[in-house]
């Protein structure tokens, strides 16, 4: 921030323009002056190369130019005129509080632009400009409980499950700024929002938890003033807690009969919190639940029990109708609760929806291609049999190359012979599905083509109906309170985008897909030598097509899945908006040799080949994901997942003595910016995670890039408006380094305690492509000021931004003195300016 005196000296020396108003959002905008821009030095033709990179015109000081001002020696009336301009200018002002010429937010706060809407594929805001979106999910932890504590490696209290509590999820409200400040300095500031079913209505059907959503409306009203926006995810894997992920109440499992108490013993599910005897398998196969009986039941009633379970009914209703009625209910419930906060800005339908058995065409074993095949591994059928309480010989599988697994035994299960089913047989067979042969007392199937055809007319069916029209039911739902928000859907992990349909709802779609390094994250390691196509080896890719060597190689394996997943949805989904929902890496890679020595090298390796794959394809994205509980000892807290980029034993590698941060102050944007600020505490692999962006783009975007070794940032777009575009520029990477900023053309204005370089390009012929270029200088200068020369004919600014505010001189290279204009026609001080052929171009730096 700008110390008193600097500020004294600054409204001393200038005629400031009243501000326009700033958005209350904009914590710190009442003490930074205005930003203006000057005009460019410089006629198109008079530059040797028109696209060549030219920091020549930067920007001016926060003052008035001549034709500005009201002369003291004018008439009344010639100073009634001038105030009326004045007072003109400042009412033509855009949303979030800024105008045209003076920008009022940071290139990260999402309410400076006014509200997101969307255009075709990109993310907009109320001044045209593109939006490049990134952040977090919020966060691991919120799939668990606070009280009972739902950490998956205890099991005290874990079947009472109406009687849980999720207030302090994602972490309590006297840690909120602490969290929301380091996500706002880290560039974090677009918020996935985990907000699992059980959360809301764990106490049974209609029974809201109202202090739960209490506690999400004080966190989220605090949003606003960290420039943060967040859309809600209905998290959920494997359908629920009780089958082994997150999600669903507990009660939704009575409503299909199944119990939940038997799901360990008949195989039905594997549960980590009671998954704890010596020869199970290892608690980091939950992804193997979704084809277990459990998961694979509730999802098929979910989605189509009318069509597949027409017998089942639950208080009157049949189960597909209960189950998603109780769903929307909920979720639309919320919708009105949080209806008035500004940060909302959509609604997920369901993370990583599952189809259950719907298009399953082989009851008697899974494909091998689609699906995870380790540990215990029943099929279908097995499942079934064993969830009927049969004892039955499972094929055990474990980690193998090339293949990821292999066969290695079987086992006997369910030899106590329980039933996961609360009375009666298995759903399944009573459907028909299944018997048993009365002469080899054998499980057999007596309709193989169950699940792919309609039992009644035969006709051929698969998941994306029933998931195309559910999507349509949840939209309305939440569009009849909120009629703006968007609504993201993603596809089933690994799988095609659902076909839209002439019919189906297209309003404020989001394409919001998945995609992680599967091979790397299955085996929890990654040295940079060698990456695999684990998307191109499930359609048959040959295995030595998909393999990659080094980072350079890593860095085109993914950059090509994520083009594929991009191109997929515009396809199958249409020309709408396209965010990676999730994304990221898993912390405890490499036997976690990181969490005792400290060095996150591989991660950042790894975290920037994910990241700059993701920038290559202009993707908005959300990282999983930053948990305010993380540890070295039980990571996440969930299943044995270790993701989160932030840890409370970090920086230090003690796993039994958590980071004791309580001695930090987090105030907001008091201090210097360096990567030793106290918000960078706790953060792991910050060299990938936190990098330059363009965040409002004033045209389309066609390239960016980020170069971790040398931090130099460049960017590109085709103008189609004329306001500037932001870009953050964190001061982690830049604040002991100098910047050199240089730009095709037009002028531009960094804020170092924003974080943020404001581009105004000149040329606004259609589809002129804009560059700017962020790198840093050589060799770190002293303070104060820096003039340069340069050899080339474009004359280049290397400015040392080592203060708050500051002046620098830019070279004048070998352009003609006559050429430039003095500082005095942009509204210098009223001390004698020296013309520019004798000082240079002056610039503020603020």
């Amino acid at each position: 921030m700008l110390n008193r005196e600097d500020q004294a000296a600054d409204q001393e020396a200038a005629v400031v323009i009243d501000p326009a108003p700033h958005s209350d959002t904009d914590v710190e905008s009442t003490s930074v002056p205005a930003i203006t821009f000057r005009a460019h030095h410089l006629k198109a033709q008079e530059l040797k190369h028109t696209h060549s990179f030219s920091s020549i015109s930067s920007y001016a000081s926060s003052v008035q130019s001549d034709s500005e001002r009201s002369p003291s020696s004018s008439s009344e009336e010639e100073r009634t005129v001038a105030k009326k301009s004045a007072s003109k200018r400042r009412n033509e002002c855009k949303p979030g509080g800024g105008t045209p010429l003076r920008p009022a937010g940071k290139a990260h706060d999402w309410y400076s632009g006014g509200r997101i809407t969307s255009h075709g594929r990109w993310f907009r805001d109320s001044l045209n400009r593109t939006l490049l979106l990134r952040g977090v999910n919020l966060c691991g932890s919120s799939k668990l409980p606070t009280t009972p504590n739902g950490s998956s490696h205890l099991s005290e209290g874990f079947f009472d499950h109406r009687n849980v509590c999720f207030v302090g999820r994602p972490f309590p409200r006297d840690q909120a700024d602490e969290h929301f400040s380091r996500l706002k300095r880290w560039g974090l500031t677009f918020v996935r929002l985990l907000v699992p079913w059980e959360a809301l209505e764990h106490s049974g059907p209609g029974i809201y938890d109202e202090k739960f959503i209490d506690s999400l409306i004080e966190l989220i009203e605090l949003m606003p003033k960290y420039g943060i926006k967040c859309f809600i995810d209905p998290h959920q894997d494997c359908w629920s807690r009780f089958s082994g992920g997150s999600g669903a109440p507990g009660w939704t499992f009575e409503a299909a009969g199944l119990d939940i108490t038997k799901f360990k013993a008949t195989g039905a599910a594997y549960v980590h919190n009671v998954n704890q005897v010596p020869g199970d398998s290892p608690p980091m196969v939950w992804p193997t639940n979704y084809t277990k009986l459990a998961a694979s039941t509730m999802f098929t009633l979910f989605w189509a029990g009318d069509t597949f379970a027409p017998q089942k009914m639950y208080q009157g209703e049949p189960i597909q109708q209960f189950l998603q009625n109780r769903y929307l209910d909920c979720y639309q419930h919320l919708a009105r609760r949080l209806c008035h906060l500004d940060a909302i800005v959509g609604f997920e339908v369901m993370n990583e929806p599952h189809p259950g058995y719907i298009g399953l065409d082989d009851l008697n074993e899974y494909d091998f291609n689609s699906n995870l095949i380790f540990g215990d591994s029943p099929s279908a059928l097995e499942g079934f049999a064993l969830g009927d309480g049969m004892t039955m010989p499972i094929e055990v599988w474990v980690k193998s190359w090339p293949l990821p697994t292999r066969k290695q035994r079987t086992r006997l299960i369910n030899t106590d012979k329980e039933s996961a089913w609360l009375e009666g047989e298995c759903l399944w067979k009573q459907h028909g599905v299944w018997s048993v042969n009365p002469k080899t007392g054998q499980p057999q199937v007596n309709k193989p083509d169950y699940f792919t055809k309609h039992p009644v007319t035969g006709e051929k069916i698969d998941f994306s109906p029933f998931y195309l029209d559910f999507i349509g039911k949840y939209s309305r739902a939440v569009q009849s309170v909120i009629s703006s928000a968007f609504v993201f859907v993603e596809p089933v992990p690994n799988e095609l985008p659902p076909v839209w349909r002439p019919d189906d709802h297209e309003e404020n779609i989001v394409y919001a897909p998945h995609w992680y390094d599967l091979h790397s994250l299955f085996n929890k390691a990654f040295d940079g030598r060698i990456t695999h196509d684990v998307q191109g080896l499930s359609k048959g890719k040959n295995v030595f097509a998909a393999t990659y060597f080094g980072l350079k190689g890593a860095r085109k394996n993914y950059r090509g899945q994520l083009s594929n997943i991009l191109n997929a949805g515009l396809q199958n989904v249409g020309n709408k908006p396209c965010l990676i929902g999730e994304c990221g890496i898993p912390m405890d890679i490499n036997q976690r040799r990181a969490f005792l020595n400290g060095d996150y090298g591989h991660h950042s390796k790894f975290l920037d080949a994910v990241l700059s794959s993701l920038e290559a394809n202009l993707l908005s994205f959300t990282l999983w994901n930053y948990n305010a509980s993380n540890d070295n000892t039980y990571g996440d807290h969930w299943n044995g997942e270790d993701f989160s980029i932030f840890s409370l034993d970090s920086p230090q590698g003690s796993p039994d003595s958590p980071f004791d941060r309580s001695y930090f102050r987090f105030e907001d944007e008091e201090s210097d910016d360096g990567r030793n600020h106290e918000s960078h505490v706790g953060g792991r692999a910050l060299d990938a995670i936190i990098r330059p962006y363009a965040a409002k783009v004033a045209g389309e975007p066609l390239s960016t890039e980020f170069n971790t070794a040398t931090l130099q940032f460049t960017f590109r777009f085709s103008n189609y408006l004329q306001t500037p575009t932001e870009i953050f520029i964190p001061s982690y990477h830049y604040e002991d380094t100098g910047l050199e900023i240089l730009v095709s053309d037009g002028d531009w204005r960094y804020v170092k305690e924003r974080q943020t370089l404001y581009y105004r390009h000149k040329e606004t012929k259609p589809g002129f492509v804009h560059s700017v270029l962020i790198k840093p200088i050589s060799k770190p200068l002293g303070s104060g000021f820096t003039g340069l020369s340069n050899g080339s004919n474009t004359s280049l600014s290397k400015v040392r931004l080592s203060d708050q505010y500051s002046r620098a001189k830019m070279t004048k290279g070998d352009l003609e003195p006559s050429k430039l204009k003095s500082e005095s026609s942009y509204g210098a001080s009223s001390s004698r300016a020296k013309p520019e052929s004798e000082t240079g171009c002056i610039c503020t730096i603020m």
